[in-house]
């Protein structure tokens, strides 16, 4: 799993910026893909693995992400999300609210504080 740790404008920007190039990109590849007929032949075999990372990508798949630092779950969801984005989204509140995530923090937060006098 990977994390970034950002403010709300700044992780907003990469977001975008990141959704933007892989629509870009994902189009390239099926243009390059539809060239030729040795390059459609190409693509009927890796199809299936180009759908995978499709879905795995897809915001409407994933739903949503944590908002880290409160005292209860909180999931943000894409402002465009449709009704199978915000099922995601829920599931999404529910696993990360089993995961005692939150209580961890809570029970560990002593442990990241930074003493003032220490600079």
């Amino acid at each position: 799993m990977d994390v970034v740790v950002t403010d709300g404008f700044t992780g907003n920007i990469l977001l975008k910026t990141t959704e933007g190039v892989a629509k870009m990109m994902s189009g390239m590849i099926k243009k390059s893909l539809m060239k030729s007929l040795k390059t459609k032949i190409g693509a009927l075999l890796v199809k299936d693995g180009l759908k995978e990372m499709k879905k795995a990508m897809d915001a409407d798949e994933i739903g949503g992400t944590a908002f880290l630092g409160i005292s209860k779950p909180v999931i943000k969801a894409h402002g465009s999300s449709k009704a199978n984005a915000i099922f995601a989204a829920i599931r999404q509140a529910k696993v990360f609210s089993e995961s005692g995530f939150t209580d961890a923090v809570k029970e560990n937060i002593d442990l990241l504080k930074i003493d003032s006098a220490e600079g």
